[in-house]
């Protein structure tokens, strides 16, 4: 845990050299995104190109992620970065005819060179992060922008697509349908114990026993538990990719203009009072959050499951912020008689 958390620290420490950097005002159409392998990423293309940059390229998430990407028509420059070696992975991946370029970089003196392009234009870039533990790791990256001064809630995403993929499959499983054609939102975070599928809410059907519901629930929660019991060390690189790629093609789409564009992601929040980052609905637009759906109507049963992840996701965002030294105020008492408690803000009540 702490190890990735400084990994991910260290990266981060790389980029107030481009954050100051005065932008375009014209950029909406010909920058950026995003996103991450196992680990984060990052674009912005320079011109009208549509440039993806992928951090951690080179582990067996990114290079499946990389060749999933390298077929998407909607790319027209995948970066490739890692500490480790990617000049073979990349040539490798030109061979791939498609129209879509390669680059590559290695180690951590090449990552500022992996960026370059988008360095103009780092506010309006958007950044999705891939790598556990992500519901800490969201609001660690959202407090390093914030003190580097180039933050934009808007644009900064944790990516929990692979529990809404599960949730798809398993809930076409149960019903006979095809995957592709089934929709469920999954809120909360990305952990066992903060994944809330809401069923409920399952398109195009919503009909499910009570042992279905519990199944299909502990199904998903379990998934990576239950993959590791097959194929040890490995967990589940082929399922994480897939899920990434979607999430990026889904924000590459928003930014190109695409409409009705929705994913659910961990996010900074305000739709629930006691979680500054929540996974939920979004619909993404050119400037990233367009609209942040908020929470769905829950049953019984998921609300209970969202109660109980409550703590747990309060912990984890702490964890995040408290690893670049942000720490909550101390609670306040509107009625302690000691004039040297923390005094409680005006509009606490």
């Amino acid at each position: 845990m702490n190890r990735t958390l400084q990994t991910f620290y260290k990266i981060y420490e790389f980029y107030p050299n481009l954050i100051h950097i005065p932008t375009s005002k014209n950029i909406f159409r010909r920058c950026r995104p995003i996103s991450d392998a196992r680990n984060i990423a990052s674009s912005a293309p320079s011109g009208n190109l549509m440039k993806v940059t992928i951090v951690g390229a080179a582990g067996k998430i990114g290079q499946s992620l990389c060749l999933m990407l390298k077929q998407s028509p909607l790319i027209d420059v995948l970066c490739l970065h890692d500490i480790k070696p990617t000049s073979g992975f990349a040539m490798e991946l030109t061979h791939v005819d498609t129209n879509c370029k390669i680059t590559a970089f290695t180690g951590k003196d090449n990552l500022l060179p992996a960026l370059d392009n988008f360095k103009d234009y780092f506010l309006q870039a958007f950044i999705a992060i891939g790598t556990n533990p992500v519901n800490s790791l969201v609001p660690m990256a959202c407090e390093v922008l914030k003190k580097g001064g180039c933050y934009n809630p808007k644009t900064v995403f944790g990516i929990t697509t692979l529990d809404t993929v599960r949730a798809n499959t398993f809930v076409a499983q149960v019903q006979g349908l095809e995957p592709e054609c089934v929709v469920v939102p999954v809120i909360g975070g990305h952990t066992e114990e903060t994944i809330i599928p809401v069923l409920s809410k399952a398109k195009p059907c919503a009909e499910f026993t009570n042992e279905e519901l519990e199944n299909i629930t502990m199904s998903i929660r379990k998934a990576h538990e239950n993959i590791l019991k097959l194929k040890p060390p490995d967990s589940a690189p082929l399922s994480s990719a897939f899920a990434t790629a979607r999430f990026i093609i889904s924000l590459v789409k928003a930014i190109q203009g695409y409409p009705d564009i929705i994913e659910c992601a961990l996010v900074s929040s305000k739709v629930h009072p006691q979680l500054k980052y929540l996974s939920t609905p979004l619909l993404l637009g050119p400037n990233g959050v367009a609209k942040n759906l908020g929470i769905p109507e829950l049953s019984d049963f998921e609300s209970c499951m969202f109660d109980n992840a409550i703590p747990t996701l309060i912990s984890d965002i702490k964890m995040g912020e408290k690893f670049v030294g942000v720490q909550d105020p101390p609670p306040c008492d509107p009625c302690d008689p000691n004039p040297k408690a923390p005094r409680c803000p005006k509009n606490w009540c």
